[in-house]
């Protein structure tokens, strides 16, 4: 079935950017961490995002579309029978087996088809036109016994032994214009029941509520009973119907208590005035108590932002700690030993520490005296050399504050949730770091030459600026210094890219410290569509 078939046209209601608004500004505030009370307000955030999807944009968007009635309640109250007998055909499976509705079954006059597509309302649903149990489906059933600008939709159990089918029914009563609750003689006294009423109210849905399948010789009691139970309740009876207990024949109640429900769609199709009202108030109080769950997201997300920060913190302190280890090592000759010593030795000569006048000499005048082919080995071992010994001490220093990183966070309240979200293993070095600073050491160290005949001072350079701040002596301290502080730059930026991994998942995350503020203009700017009440909290 497709959207083609527009039935009519609508104009969008002017709160609908503003409720547009309000849903970018929720899928904005994620809350990751687990941190305590969280989960009650995730779920909650859930739930409004679905709604805001489901029913408020779509019904905002299109405004005259017709009302549409959920048929809801616990399980064996008789919510299908019901539907086939206002219907006067089967057209919701029913039975004795539970549980029978596992997807959605949407029933509309044949005029009305064209607001059903998958622009409209429950937009996630795929349309299909025969029975499914698939519940992303919702069945589209065209049938003129319906009144035109209405529909009612049949919805699984919300007190299912399926879990998915208690989801799927609590989605589904949130994208109603109007809730007809089914209960009945031996169920109305449950809990749940009472605490989806609830749920009615906090919404301020407008009501019909129908005890169905009443023994008449309890009909004076219950259905006092239950009036005196909504009231308390400060549900309100709205149209309240009791529906005696009668014979089922070819799927359909004969009971004369069903023209009272019968008589109640045919009136809101008489009136588009009604209907326009009861809309508008569903969507109000939908709007209202968005405004509530958002200003709780957002308390929650100002929460993960502090805690996120906190974590972020203790990786600086952890990196920052190593960068100022690397920092030291990169220049006071920590380097210059093992392979890279005796590499430069063989260059130079001597292994005494000499001025950087004397060791560029000697370096000049080694290189010049030995033949070209010799030239190159005797380099290239050295910047071998150089390379690796930089390298391993960045590699060295990484894994360490990676380490540490880790294990701090792990001690901590929520460290462990921005460990696991990444896809690296982030008490490690990254995998890249090796290669990456390898290429860096390189592109710095071949910077220092200001060509390729000067590659020999260049490497002399090189190694004085890692090597013990006494070789300076006799140096013009310009080139030198430029050097060292060309490396503990370089090296700097590696620790730093390191370090950056760390917020990775917090970007993955799309929570910035600005979110909940931003989650509680668009709140406040939806809910003055709702009129005073918006304040309520």
């Amino acid at each position: 079935m497709t959207s083609s078939h527009r039935a009519a046209t609508s104009v969008p209601d002017p709160a609908l950017d503003r409720v547009a608004a309000l849903r970018a500004a929720l899928a904005a505030a994620p809350l990751p961490l687990a941190l305590r009370g969280t989960a009650p307000v995730r779920a909650q955030r859930a739930e409004l995002l679905q709604q805001l999807e489901d029913y408020l944009v779509p019904r905002l968007a299109a405004p005259d579309r017709p009302l549409l009635v959920v048929v809801g309640g616990p399980t064996g109250v008789g919510k299908s029978t019901l539907v086939n007998t206002l219907v006067g055909e089967q057209v919701s499976q029913s039975s004795m087996i539970r549980p029978t509705t596992r997807s959605p079954v949407l029933i509309h006059h044949p005029s009305d088809r064209g607001w059903f597509g998958r622009d409209g309302i429950l937009p996630a649903f795929d349309r299909v036109e025969e029975p499914t149990d698939d519940p992303g489906a919702l069945q589209v059933v065209p049938h003129a016994a319906v009144p035109a600008g209405v529909a009612l939709l049949d919805a699984p159990d919300f007190d299912s032994i399926d879990d998915a089918n208690r989801v799927l029914a609590t989605r589904l009563l949130a994208a109603a214009d109007m809730w007809l609750f089914v209960t009945s003689a031996a169920r109305y006294a449950d809990q749940l029941p009472w605490e989806q009423l609830d749920i009615a109210r906090a919404r301020e849905t407008p009501l019909i509520v129908v005890m169905n399948r009443i023994p008449a010789e309890d009909l004076a009691t219950v259905s006092v009973d239950l009036a005196e139970q909504l009231e308390v309740r400060g549900i309100g009876r709205g149209k309240l119907v009791f529906v005696e207990h009668g014979p089922v024949e070819r799927g359909l109640l004969r009971s004369p208590q069903v023209a009272e429900i019968r008589e109640a769609l045919e009136a809101l199709s008489a009136s588009p005035a009604l209907r326009h009202d009861i809309a508008r108030q569903c969507v109000d109080g939908a709007v209202r108590q968005a405004g509530r769950v958002a200003r709780r997201v957002a308390d929650a997300a100002d929460r993960q932002v502090a805690a996120i920060g906190e974590l972020l913190t203790l990786a600086d302190r952890t990196y920052d700690e190593a960068l100022t280890g690397l920092t030291a090592a990169l220049t006071d000759g920590t380097v210059l030993r093992g392979d890279l010593l005796g590499q430069w030795q063989d260059l130079v000569g001597t292994a005494e520490a000499l001025p950087m006048t004397e060791m560029v000499r000697r370096v000049r005048e080694r290189v010049v005296a030995l033949p070209a082919h010799r030239q190159e080995p005797l380099l290239g071992r050295l910047e071998v050399a150089l390379d690796l010994a930089l390298e391993g001490l960045v590699v060295d220093h990484a894994e360490r504050a990676a380490g540490e990183t880790a294990r701090v966070l792990r001690g901590s309240a929520y460290g462990e949730a921005l460990l696991d979200w990444s896809e690296e293993d982030l008490a490690r070095p990254g995998r890249r770091l090796g290669t990456a600073a390898r290429q860096a050491v390189a592109a710095w160290r071949r910077g220092l030459a200001t060509d390729p005949s000067a590659r020999a001072i260049g490497l002399a350079l090189a190694v004085c600026a890692v090597a013990a701040p006494s070789a300076d002596r006799g140096a013009a301290p310009g080139p030198v210094a430029a050097a060292r502080t060309g490396i503990v730059r370089t090296a700097g930026d590696l620790l730093a890219a390191e370090r950056a991994r760390y917020l990775e998942p917090v970007l993955g995350w799309s929570l910035t410290p600005d979110a909940p503020g931003r989650l509680r203009t668009a709140a406040a700017a939806a809910v003055r569509l709702g009129g005073p009440a918006a304040g309520r909290s």
